[in-house]
């Protein structure tokens, strides 16, 4: 009983390592073709939208694949394997914002995001082996702590933008403010809620696409391909959230 045991382990996990190795030769599939396109686009337009020779876009260009593949894993809520893509991916960030001096990403990502990544492991593992943590919505309490940390976060980068990075005035450069601040936002809350089995967290990482576009498309010199990837994200969340709402019982 138990040799039968520990043969359906195996295969259970051999399927897990399957469809992660899957997803990411999905995502280099994805990037491959999206790189095709922007070549073309570029040559056709003029522009430069990739910067081969920028050390910080290749790991950031890296991050991306592995980031794809992570989403795309646990968009099965069985497969936990994805969140060492998602480790792989903010060290690969956090080594990005090294190179380009933004140390409050820097911390973000390895002392927040990584942990957070680490801990969804942890608690997912768990759930697999007791039949426990399936995807479920916020409860109403929930919902309005994530709601009112939404907003703390929000207004405390807000001003952390204007103390120290934009060093302007409290009324300048509002909307751009604003937008950075959404970002860490819904991400912080995507990441957080994740851990939990939250449905609610895909909600957040496809509001992260939508800012992320506005974000990068309104900077003075705005970064087309970031607006260009972001609305990749979107569609690989979305359909992430699509998959986990067909799951996920209503609240009663």
């Amino acid at each position: 009983g138990h040799l039968t045991c520990l043969f359906l382990i195996n295969d259970s996990m051999k399927e897990l390592y399957k469809e992660f190795g899957k997803n990411l030769l999905i995502s280099l599939g994805i990037f491959a073709a999206l790189t095709l396109v922007l070549l073309g686009a570029e040559r056709w337009l003029g522009i430069h939208l990739m910067i081969w020779s920028s050390a910080p876009f290749c790991v950031g260009f890296g991050a991306s694949i592995i980031g794809v593949g992570y989403i795309l894993t646990v968009k099965n809520p069985n497969n936990y394997l994805g969140f060492y893509g998602g480790i792989a991916m903010s060290a690969l960030l956090g080594i990005q914002f090294i190179m380009t001096h933004q140390w409050d990403l820097v911390v973000l990502y390895f002392g927040v995001f990584i942990p957070f990544l680490v801990r969804s492991i942890v608690l997912w593992r768990k759930g697999d082996s007791n039949g426990a943590l399936s995807p479920q919505w916020l409860d109403g309490k929930q919902l309005m702590v994530s709601l009112l940390v939404a907003a703390l976060i929000i207004g405390g980068d807000y001003v952390l933008n204007t103390l120290c990075i934009y060093r302007d005035g409290w009324g300048e450069n509002v909307l751009l403010k604003l937008l950075g601040a959404g970002l860490i936002c819904t991400s912080a809350e995507a990441n957080y809620w994740l851990i939990y089995k939250k449905t609610d967290a895909w909600i957040w990482w496809t509001l992260y696409g939508v800012v992320g576009v506005a974000f990068y498309a309104l900077l003075p010199e705005p970064n087309y391909y970031l607006v260009i990837l972001n609305i990749v994200f979107i569609i690989v969340n979305t359909s992430a959230l699509r998959a986990w709402v067909a799951i996920t019982p209503c609240h009663v």
